[in-house]
């Protein structure tokens, strides 16, 4: 009778301090935005640096405060070209970085622009200096702990009439444009999508491929590994099974995170979850909308939501747009595209709002 006792108080106790911890996540108020969230970085103290619909740059501490960083980026500019945000990265000393698709601009903490790389109405693609450089369309920017940062840009020259392609391109924190990875080349990448990068502190770069619907890593010498996925298996009515990564498929990968551990974490776009990638096996780390029987929805799609919570009960809902980003405690932010607003998974498996427009 003894033992029964202590194990239930031991249950309850343990009920009591996950509730306690659920209370104090949620309890936090939630941030009002002026307008959408479209992007973000965490900065070396932990803030959040969130660009918003209609060029507003705002920093967010850990404590919940806003403050703007910018309420509007083009602001002191008399003529084009004007700073604009489609992609956005961070580097070692907070430097923020922006992009247009064509030119780079640099941004520090107080809110000052500069042009940064990039030919003004110059959309052809060349390699070389940050003066002689050119970029056509970047959709992906990331930095790693090193000074580099990594874009990727679309091809949509069609010059085989195989569709879009992709570059990976990478600039040194000495300031040299080189290009380590086109998809229209690379037999070991074929793809004509990509979704999401990352990077490690090994300068791996990670990359969705969203029409593979699977995870590959490149690696600085060049070597394509598959990480998780079956590429190209399914062209319509994907599946989604976690497990072993030698069988796991994937959906519809999107923007991806590492972590401390070197684990990796996405978000799936049509599923509204969060994945994981760690000791060989693929596992669903936030969200549970009710996933569409496979013969339902070519795509591929899960019942989109809104739920905070504990994370394998939370809801998103990202058809708008998702992106993620990591601090140094392990929390997770997301951008939850169809509920304009951002959210956070912490550690111990919660999820709450942060800012909501």
């Amino acid at each position: 009778m003894k033992t029964i006792m202590s194990v239930s108080l031991v249950k309850y106790a343990f009920l009591l301090l996950l509730a306690l911890v659920i209370n104090q996540s949620l309890a936090q108020e939630v941030i009002k935005l002026p307008s959408q969230p479209k992007s973000f970085v965490v900065d070396s103290q932990d803030n959040l640096i969130a660009h918003l619909y209609g060029g507003i740059i705002v920093k967010i501490t850990p404590t919940g405060k806003m403050t703007y960083v910018s309420e509007d980026i083009q602001k002191g500019f008399n003529r084009a070209p004007y700073p604009k945000c489609e992609a956005m990265a961070i580097d070692k000393n907070d430097n923020i970085y922006i992009t247009d698709g064509s030119i780079i601009w640099k941004m520090s903490l107080d809110g000052k622009i500069a042009h940064y790389a990039g030919i003004p109405f110059d959309y052809t693609v060349k390699d070389g200096t940050l003066k002689t450089a050119k970029f056509g369309s970047i959709e992906f920017m990331k930095a790693d702990g090193d000074g580099n940062i990594y874009v990727g840009e679309r091809d949509a020259s069609n010059k085989d009439n195989l569709g879009d392609f992709y570059l990976i391109r990478k600039i040194s924190a000495a300031g040299d444009v080189t290009t380590i990875l086109n998809t229209r080349e690379n037999p070991q990448f074929k793809s004509n999508w990509i979704a999401g990068i990352a990077i490690d502190m090994d300068q791996n770069v990670y990359l969705s491929d969203g029409a593979g619907r699977c995870i590959k890593r490149l690696s600085p010498d060049g070597k394509v590994t598959v990480m998780a996925g079956l590429c190209g298996k399914r062209q319509f009515h994907p599946f989604y099974i976690t497990g072993d990564i030698s069988k796991a498929e994937l959906m519809s990968p999107e923007d991806i995170v590492i972590d401390k551990k070197g684990e990796i974490i996405f978000s799936d776009g049509r599923l509204h979850r969060i994945i994981k990638i760690a000791d060989k096996k693929v596992t669903t780390i936030a969200g549970n909308g009710v996933i569409q029987p496979n013969n339902v929805n070519m795509g591929g799609r899960a019942k989109e939501g809104y739920k905070d919570g504990p994370a394998l009960t939370a809801l998103f809902n990202f058809p708008l747009g998702c992106a993620l980003t990591i601090d140094s405690n392990q929390n997770i932010y997301v951008i939850d595209g169809g509920n304009d607003c951002i959210r956070k998974l912490t550690p111990a498996g919660i999820v709450s709002t942060v800012a909501k427009r």
